[in-house]
């Protein structure tokens, strides 16, 4: 039998990276509730102690959100670190449109979780998918 070649998969997962030299996926929320004030989605930073967001992502929504505003914060409830400020989201006019969001603060955190808060909401139905990517300080052995 022929060798097929090697396997491949495709996952949603942080990159396993043996330095902090690179950006990786530092965590992702699919699916996000834009039609509903307040904290729509808890995203854990996988694989991180320490770390800098450098980009922030939205893509896939499901309408045109010519309404929402949303923004990234290490604290429920639009407190703590501001790393997206609660901004318009009408960029997203379909699920094929990638959003990169202005990142306000690139101060190294330690949270090990991000909480997206939704400021308006879109007034239907609508979902977009978060994609937050950085810089890894965590302590390698």
């Amino acid at each position: 039998m022929a060798n097929p070649g090697p396997a491949s998969t495709q996952t949603i997962h942080p990159s396993n990276l043996a330095s902090n030299q690179a950006i990786r996926l530092l965590g992702v929320a699919t699916g996000v509730n834009v039609n509903s004030t307040g904290d729509q989605a808890v995203i854990a930073i996988q694989n991180s102690t320490n770390y800098s967001v450098s980009n922030v992502v939205f893509t896939n929504a499901s309408i045109s959100l010519t309404t929402a505003a949303a923004g990234l914060f290490t604290q429920p409830a639009a407190a703590g670190t501001g790393v997206v400020a609660n901004a318009a989201l009408s960029a997203l006019t379909g699920s094929t449109v990638v959003s990169q969001r202005t990142v306000a603060s690139t101060a190294t955190q330690s949270a090990q979780n991000l909480y997206l808060n939704v400021g308006t909401a879109q007034g239907a139905a609508a979902t977009m998918d978060v994609y937050v990517y950085g810089y890894d300080f965590s302590n390698y052995s």
